[in-house]
């Protein structure tokens, strides 16, 4: 099978990423104006909505960062080394610089954060159950330990090694299996732990439930990580050298996700007439993980049977 060149693989990798960080960009600005605004927001927010701002936040300066990297690895090598033994290619390709070793460890770390936060999302809606995130954190202690020998490894290797060598291949596709693993195992849980709520609260809803199109945003927004890892991990699996081009757009598209999920569900709370934009002030929707639940009135009438005759005739003699 014919391949890509190194230096069309390269700058085809950089003109991705800057595409799908553009998408970014225009996904985390909503994100925090809805976080923000007082057109959202009219009262105050719970702990976990903190949580998701601060995470939000640093997977958008992860994703930032590693742009720039890049952007800087392309100048390196297309200007400053485009006349060195090897090219662009050779400095670019290296792994040992600290300019490489920099960029792939905030992709793992922006991969682990995805998975981190994932799992935190299943706890609460799992109303903080230790017990059904426990394999997700052993698999993302695994990831963690994976990703960082990977990126510690790139400093030991010979200048002139790929990404494909022995020593690297085997954590490489147990990072990347993991990373799969995670995607799949979080998102099947809090769907789960979401039908089964609908589907026991079925009967004491007023009006068409939500919980379903929370169910269907949930799997939709981690399909796109999902396939786009499945496909990484294939191309990796084939030494093709066009998964450099996947790689370098996962680190935004993990933010993308993460920030696409809040997005959906607050535009999907907005259709809902008994949402935050009428409640108003005094009367807060709660959020469960960012999840914006709705309030129900309920309405409890008393029938008191008077059953005077039937007691006078049981205290006769």
């Amino acid at each position: 099978m014919g391949q890509l060149s190194l230096e069309k693989t390269f700058l085809l990798a950089s003109y991705f990423e800057g595409i799908v960080y553009g998408f970014f960009v225009c996904i985390f600005s909503a994100t925090m104006y809805m976080y923000f605004s007082p057109n959202y927001n009219r009262g105050r927010r719970d702990h976990h909505t903190q949580v998701m701002i601060m995470i939000s936040a640093v997977m958008f300066f992860i994703s930032t960062f590693h742009i720039a990297m890049n952007c800087y690895r392309l100048l390196r090598g297309y200007v400053d080394n485009r006349l060195s033994p090897g090219g662009p290619a050779g400095y670019i390709g290296n792994l040992r610089p600290w300019d490489h070793i920099l960029k792939d460890t905030l992709y793992a770390t922006q991969e682990n954060l995805g998975s981190a936060a994932a799992i935190y999302r299943t706890w609460v809606l799992w109303s903080g159950d230790w017990k059904i995130i426990a394999l997700p954190m052993v698999l993302l202690t695994m990831n963690i330990i994976a990703g960082y020998i990977v990126c510690g490894t790139y400093s030991k290797v010979d200048p002139t090694s790929t990404v494909f060598i022995p020593a690297l291949n085997s954590w490489i596709k147990t990072f990347y299996s993991i990373a799969v693993a995670l995607n799949i195992i979080t998102t099947g849980l809090m769907s789960y732990r979401i039908y089964m709520t609908h589907r026991n609260s079925s009967n004491y809803q007023v009006g068409k439930g939500r919980l379903i199109s929370v169910m269907r945003i949930l799997i939709e927004s981690a399909a796109l990580q999902l396939i786009i890892e499945i496909v990484l991990l294939a191309l990796y699996c084939s030494d093709i050298n066009a998964q450099y081009i996947l790689l370098e757009c996962v680190t935004p598209i993990v933010g993308i996700t993460f920030s696409m999920i809040t997005v959906r569900i607050k535009f999907q709370s907005l259709k809902d007439p008994g949402t935050a934009s009428s409640a108003g002030a005094s009367n807060p929707v709660q959020t469960i993980g960012s999840i914006p639940m709705r309030r129900i009135q309920v309405s409890i009438k008393e029938e008191v049977e008077d059953d005077y005759e039937s007691a006078y005739a049981r205290s006769k003699p």
